[in-house]
């Protein structure tokens, strides 16, 4: 991407990806805990958190982006449907949004938060406090949000749909099934944020070469309509979670 005439100024821009066409749930952007969508929600807290200068939403989807408009997204074109696939990654959908963006304008942010309406538990204070951090982090592309997991090394696949093997090469059944202190933590992305530079993105980059991870407690990723009731259930009883819930 030409950068010719454009200018980085030090700002950090919300981005939130809403395609519509989830398999897992209909329409799982939409879906509301309380009285509000997954969508609505992460733009509220967007526009709430003072270290987000600016919220944007990127969907394929009028009637989505009419929405977000209302709920208080910038506009902004819509997404080209062919990163709005299964398969498109986050750097598919920053380049779409800024070949849209420098169509009318020339300036572009030097942070992006990467703020999934699937992650709706949110804190205003745990982003403020994760984007001062990063601003200050001058050997890093990005930082995003783990919780520890279960390790990995005790995962197994199925080979020939039929063989348990252990996820890991050069590992033995007996490896895998040692007890869970016997191997070191392992971490998992867990949706809360991805704060980039911007720049990774005009590299056909998203977390670039060195990311830095900022530890939190498990939350709630909306995948499976499991998640979603839980969810639900946690906003109604208004059970805390600040910053996180843990299981």
């Amino acid at each position: 991407m030409n950068l010719k005439q454009k200018k980085e100024v030090k700002q950090t821009w919300a981005i939130i990806p809403s395609r519509s066409n989830s398999k897992s749930i209909k329409n799982k952007n939409l879906q509301k805990i309380g009285n509000k969508s997954l969508l609505r929600l992460t733009i509220e807290v967007s526009k709430k958190t003072k270290k987000i200068n600016r919220t944007f939403v990127s969907t394929e989807k009028k009637n989505i982006l009419q929405k977000s408009i209302q709920w208080g997204s910038e506009n902004i074109s819509l997404r080209k449907k062919k990163n709005a696939l299964d398969f498109s990654t986050d750097t598919d959908v920053l380049l779409d949004f800024f070949k849209s963006w420098f169509k009318n304008n020339n300036v572009y942010p030097k942070y992006i938060i990467y703020l999934r309406p699937t992650t709706p538990l949110r804190n205003l204070k745990t982003l403020n406090k994760a984007i001062a951090k990063f601003e200050k982090m001058k050997d890093f592309d990005s930082m995003i949000s783990v919780n520890k997991t279960s390790s990995a090394f005790k995962t197994f696949i199925i080979k020939k749909k039929k063989y348990l093997c252990p996820s890991f090469v050069n590992m033995s059944l007996d490896d895998a099934n040692k007890p869970r202190q016997s191997f070191v933590s392992t971490y998992v992305g867990n949706g809360y944020f991805d704060i980039i530079k911007t720049k990774n993105i005009f590299s056909n980059k998203f977390l670039g070469k060195k990311c830095f991870p900022f530890i939190t407690k498990e939350t709630i990723d909306i995948d499976r309509k499991k998640d979603l009731i839980l969810a639900k259930f946690i906003f109604k009883n208004k059970i805390k979670f600040v910053d996180y819930f843990e299981f």
